[in-house]
């Protein structure tokens, strides 16, 4: 490694030498910059800069620093030692002290590769964005540099795991010192994936779009052009850059795997975690759930849903003033609302370096200088395609640049589109063929093959159905025709980018072996949920439901597939997974087009009954009671039509009426819930299963709850520990939730509190967010009755931070009302209040309504401080209703007689009671 003197390169000066090999970057940012000109006045402005860059300056010649380039207020700086890199940012950082400019700082050791004077490679991007993340005052260091210290060589604080701008994957920070900062500038909430390979490029279209999207009023930007051109990268990108002005969220959803069009709103709401609402369509209850909420929405790959995604975007822009939606499309979206940036190919100078880079990546050992001119008529002959440049690149290991220049002019043509595409188009057909062409025999076999799976495949799956050979598929991912990824705790998964899939299916369908593959494709995945019945449910069933849902778009192609072949027996099996999946992930719209779908091929009774109880769960949870109850008594109705009484017809029955028994609970009606219980205990105790045998128990509870009206009693509370302690036999995530939510209305809420803490993580990890909201909001009131502000703030912001309250929104905003009046904002106590009963009044039925007194009590408080008597009284008489639940002894009798009298003393005292309680 070496260094030279510091220099200015931005100024017109070259450094003698750049430090080489393995080399620390150091930059600098002044925070505020605008605002501090604009308090200081130009003249002090530019007196306390000159200042702050002899600082720097003097820093970097005492600790052997190269000033590789300066911009502004900032400094990009280089070190061949990482220990002198942070003596400089700590050197910096005391000259400055407490003066008016504040800098932040950013350390990341990697590979130096110098072309034409200067810096080039991801490691440099690396430096500037951890440069980028922190505060004033603040010097982020990245693992790498943090790996060439001696132990307890600086002080330094662990700042945790962090997705920076650039997209990569989680890293863990830290900063010298142990200065307490603000959170860092990183990535949050948010789905953007992490891509395979680095941004490279397209500085000038990232600065376009980045002032295009800045613009007052854009509310939709399309980046349009043909297959290869990068727009998915671009506008992932992009959305990464912009994420820090949408604190409510930036969420991909891919589309280019959906072959349905009424697919497109569900896979929306399955990424932003939105159910149906009773009585409203799916696109309604998203742009509700987003409403004003600031929210970033990249729809990828809209070409061939064009119609559907207009419709939906045409909602969003209309109806959610904050949200951005970004779209990638072959053709613009053509709605009102839409700008349209068109994705042009990259320009020489970011080609060449793709092509390096990815060269670089594959293991070629190319001279850069020596190439340049090769490399650069190479990837124009591409047209400067991004993807037409990746495939030769990764050539690249065994032929060099002038070969392949050979070679693709003599076969770039082979494979045209038709006359009428567009001419870039038919370039990248023709070097995908191209690059298919290389193959043997075996690996084009087994290339055209891998098109059956649609979003990727497990090796296992690719082993059995494309009867592939492990090291074909090797050569095929290493040839940048096949995707690879291996994620901490699971199997690997290889994926096709679509417009090779596209090609690919071309030549399958060509070799005349789409049936065939199609049959193989289809009975893998029907065997796959045969062999997975009985696991779904119970102890293992976590890692079986997450197996199903990772090949989703693949179990939906292979059901179409099985409906259309009219393979009965197989779209049965995919069935019975499929829509209890689809459940579980609230796609009610989904589960009933599968359930109504597979009971028109007439199953077999059995099927048939346990699909319409299904189909019964499905329709009340979308708001159609009557249509449930129908369904739930076809279902038993058909049971009944069979004489014969085996163990699996049991099975069956007993399914049935415990999903009757929960209808009944929800619909508060309770006669018929007695009665179900009545007939189903003496059949589940001699012929149900362990999880059939739990579910009663969950039966009975429900039962108490309703007759006990949520004041439970000591018999409950066993009831309960039962129920926890065999769900967690069965691994049953409900079990956590289930004791936690007996204990808060047991009065023990800080075991209730523990309980809900740990069902919040068990549901995080499985995935399962009705058990997550369910956990939040009732850890929320119990954090309410402790009388714990803090702690319900908290918790109240995790639940803001959802996207879907699966029907808590009611008391939510009950608890919303509470902490607004604790905190004497008594509008916002109000607000909240009235939106609670609103949201109940729609849900008259269901167990949250009869808690009306966490939204009333506000109410009641308030109307009475403002001298509305009449109105206080109200309140209380509402809250001694019958149907709700019960209120301590003594605070019901204040409350009544405050009605009685209607006297504000009363309701006063009442107050001062219900606070000591945590109501008010």
């Amino acid at each position: 490694m070496r260094h030279g003197r510091t220099h200015v390169v931005g100024s017109g000066f070259v450094p003698a030498e750049l430090p080489s090999g393995t080399v620390t970057f150091f930059f600098t940012d002044v925070e505020g910059s605008t605002r501090l000109l604009g308090e200081l006045g130009a003249q002090r402005y530019a007196e306390a800069l000159g200042t702050h860059h002899a600082i720097v300056r003097a820093a970097l010649a005492e600790h052997g620093g190269v000033e590789v380039d300066t911009q502004g207020d900032a400094f990009f700086c280089a070190f061949a030692s990482a220990r002198a890199a942070l003596a400089c940012a700590a050197e910096v950082r005391a000259g400055l002290g407490d003066g008016p400019i504040r800098v932040r700082m950013g350390v990341h050791t990697g590979e130096a590769l110098v072309v034409d004077r200067h810096y080039v490679g991801m490691d440099v991007h690396r430096a500037a964005r951890i440069g980028a993340c922190g505060h004033g005052g603040q010097v982020v260091i990245s693992p790498t540099t943090v790996a060439l210290l001696e132990p307890g060589e600086e002080v330094l604080r662990d700042l945790g795991a962090h997705r920076l701008k650039d997209l990569a994957a989680p890293i863990v920070l830290h900063q010298l010192g142990d200065e307490v900062f603000p959170p860092l500038n990183t990535l949050s909430r948010t789905n953007l994936p992490v891509p395979a390979t680095p941004f490279l490029g397209r500085d000038d279209e990232l600065r376009e779009l980045l002032e295009r999207a800045a613009e007052p009023g854009v509310r939709v930007l399309t980046l349009t052009g043909p297959g290869g051109t990068g727009k998915t990268r671009l506008g992932l990108q992009l959305a990464a850059e912009i994420s820090g002005g949408f604190p409510d969220g930036v969420w991909w959803v891919p589309l280019a795997s959906l072959r349905g069009a009424s697919l497109v709103v569900s896979a929306l709401a399955s990424v932003l975690e939105i159910d149906e609402e009773p009585g409203r369509s799916l696109a309604a209850s998203i742009v509700d759930g987003l409403g004003r909420r600031k929210v970033l929405v990249l729809l990828d790959n809209c070409e061939h849903l064009l119609d559907e995604v207009a419709d939906l975007v045409s909602a969003l822009a209309a109806g959610c003033p904050n949200t951005l939606v970004l779209a990638t499309s072959r053709e613009p979206l053509a709605v009102a609302a839409e700008q349209v940036f068109s994705v042009q190919p990259l320009v020489s100078q970011d080609a060449f370096e793709l092509f390096h880079a990815r060269a670089r990546a594959a293991g070629a050992d190319l001279d850069e200088s020596g190439t340049r001119d090769v490399v650069t008529a190479l990837c124009e002959r591409l047209d400067n395609l991004p993807l037409a440049v990746e495939l030769a690149a990764a050539r690249s290991v065994a032929l060099p640049p002038s070969a392949l220049l050979d070679r693709i002019s003599s076969r770039l043509d082979v494979l045209k589109g038709p006359r009428d595409a567009d001419e870039r188009q038919r370039t990248l057909r023709g070097a995908i063929g191209w690059s298919h062409d290389l193959l043997t025999d075996p690996e084009r076999r087994l290339f055209r093959r891998l098109a059956i799976f649609v979003g990727g495949a497990s090796l296992e799956a690719v082993e059995e159905v494309c009867e592939a050979d492990l090291d074909e598929l090797l050569s095929l991912v290493a040839k940048s025709l096949v995707r690879h990824a291996s994620l901490e705790g699971s199997k690997p998964r290889y994926w096709m980018l679509e417009t090779i899939r596209e090609f690919a299916v071309a030549e399958l369908d060509m070799s005349g072996e789409l049936e065939t593959s199609h049959e193989a494709h289809l009975h893998w995945h029907a065997n796959l949920v045969r062999g997975a019945q009985g696991r779904l449910v119970g102890r293992g069933s976590g890692e079986w439901l997450a197996r199903l849902e990772t090949d989703l778009e693949n179990f939906r192609a292979a059901l179409g597939c099985a409906l259309g072949r009219a393979e009965n027996e197989a779209a049965i099996a995919l069935a019975s997974a499929l829509a209890p999946l689809h459940m579980l992930h609230g796609r009610y719209m989904e589960a009933e087009d599968v359930l109504l779908r597979v009971l028109a091929l007439e199953p077999a009774l059995l099927d048939a009954a346990s699909f319409q109880s299904l189909l019964g769960r499905v329709l009340h949870r979308v708001g159609r009671p009557e249509d449930a109850r129908s369904a739930h008594l076809d279902a038993e109705h058909l049971l009944e039509s069979n004489s014969a009484r085996d163990e699996a017809w049991w099975k069956t029955w007993i399914g049935v009426k415990l999903e009757q028994a929960h209808y009944y609970y929800f619909e508060n009606e309770l006669d018929d819930l007695r009665e179900v219980i009545v007939e189903l205990t003496p059949h589940v105790e001699t012929r149900g299963t362990p999880v059939q045998s739990l579910e009663l128990l969950h039966v009975l509870a429900q039962d108490a709850y309703r007759r006990e009206r949520y004041v439970l009693s000591d018999e409950t509370e066993v009831l309960a520990r039962e129920i926890h302690r065999r769900s967690f036999e069965l691994e049953d995530t409900y079990a956590d939730f289930t004791l936690g939510f007996c204990l808060l209305w047991r009065g023990k809420f800080e075991e209730a509190e523990s309980f809900f803490r740990r069902g919040i993580d068990a549901a995080r990890s499985r995935g399962n967010a009705l058990i997550e909201v369910r956990c939040l909001v009732y850890s929320l009131v119990a954090h309410r009755r402790r009388g714990d502000l803090e702690g319900a703030r908290a918790l109240l912001r995790e639940l803001e931070a959802l996207d879907d309250l699966h029907g808590y929104v009611g008391l939510t905003s009950a608890n919303a009302s509470w902490i607004a009046y604790r905190d004497g904002n008594l509008d916002a106590a109000l607000e909240y209040a009235h939106a609670a009963l609103a949201d109940w009044n729609r849900y008259q039925r269901s167990g949250p309504t009869v808690f009306q007194w966490a939204a009333r009590f506000p109410l009641l408080a308030v109307e009475l401080e403002r001298g509305r008597l009449d109105a206080a009284v109200e309140q209380a008489l509402a809250m001694l209703d019958p149907l709700q639940q019960p209120l301590p002894d003594e605070l019901r009798e204040l409350l009544q007689h405050a009605v009685d009298d209607g006297g504000s003393d009363t309701l006063t005292r009442s107050l001062e009671l219900a606070r000591d309680g945590g109501y008010i």
